[in-house]
């Protein structure tokens, strides 16, 4: 079953889950991401970090995993001096990792194997300020397209199932990507952070953003990532008022990241993937439904059981 496929069917039956944190749960397995390629590094020192991390979302019952790219950019690559050529391998490597351990589960559970998402995060994201939550940079379209389309040829031409373009900030960087994906053929998600004003960082309305989803041929659903789990119904709701598109969510922990200290702060009441409202989010048109930073297998294995028909 492919991507478009298994939306279809979760149109009738139950919503899609997906993984959660790959680099949360890498650190609670003891592994340092303090690296200018974050859990890309591993790729090439620990790839068996990454699958032990794949296998356990998908035994919590992800049925999508997503690749260990979102920070594999050439700003990255750079930093670490790291040759392009060097830099693609990385990448195909992440996806023949997170297959080979979908396979792998399939294999021991019986269940269908879980795809293989790339991830495509913004050009904030390789800033390293957290400036993907807050969408305060600007390029042109050159070097958008200069910046992202070397990943995205290179997880196409290492087959992976979609794409997974997430925590975009800003409506102008999301066109480029979204032009991207129909060059390279594939069906992505996409998925934005959300700003004060409950748009997107850079000011667009969630309208705006329906509208281009709508339009592309590539854009299979559309929703947010990485914002509190308070903040995904008011999106689906906005978002559904302008597309038919399916709808994905898969917010953080409920913890808030602080970007200017970079630092997670403390526990709030609606931290804990048990007390999130997967049936709203399911009324409200979300047929993807997973955790973003601070997000484990565990939290993954309620969502599953929450998510399950009946």
């Amino acid at each position: 079953m492919d991507f478009t496929q298994m939306l279809t069917a979760a149109e009738a039956d139950a919503p899609i889950v997906i993984d959660g944190g790959l680099g949360t749960a890498l650190e609670e397995r003891g592994v340092d991401l303090d690296h200018a390629l974050w859990s890309a590094d591993l790729l090439r020192r620990r790839p068996e970090a990454i699958a032990e991390v794949h296998a356990a979302f998908a035994a919590a019952g992800a049925r999508i995993l997503t690749t260990a790219s979102y920070q594999a950019t050439p700003v990255g690559f750079a930093r670490a001096a790291v040759p392009v050529a060097e830099g693609r391998d990385l990448i195909a490597a992440g996806v023949e990792v997170a297959r080979t351990a979908a396979e792998a589960v399939a294999g021991s559970t019986g269940a269908a194997r879980a795809l293989v998402a790339g991830s495509v995060g913004p050009f904030g994201a390789a800033l390293g300020g957290g400036e993907e939550y807050t969408g305060d940079y600007r390029l042109t379209a050159a070097e958008y397209a200069d910046f992202h389309h070397g990943r995205i040829a290179a997880l196409a031409a290492a087959g992976v199932d979609l794409l997974a373009i997430e925590t975009q900030p800003r409506l102008d960087e999301i066109r480029i990507l979204v032009q991207l994906a129909e060059e390279v053929g594939l069906p992505a998600w996409l998925s934005v952070t959300l700003g004060d004003a409950g748009g997107l960082p850079d000011g667009s309305g969630l309208a705006d953003l329906a509208e281009e989803a709508s339009a592309s041929a590539a854009v299979a659903a559309v929703g947010v990532n990485c914002v509190p789990p308070s903040a995904v119904a008011p999106a689906l709701r906005a978002l559904s008022a302008h597309t038919d598109l399916p709808l994905i969510a898969y917010p953080n922990s409920g913890e808030r990241y602080a970007a200017e200290s970079m630092q997670w702060l403390p526990k709030t009441a609606e931290s804990g993937s048990d007390s999130w409202p997967v049936d709203e989010w399911t009324r409200l048109g979300a047929r993807l439904i997973g955790g973003c930073c601070r997000t484990t297998p565990a939290d993954i294995s309620v969502l599953s059981r929450a998510s399950s028909p009946g």
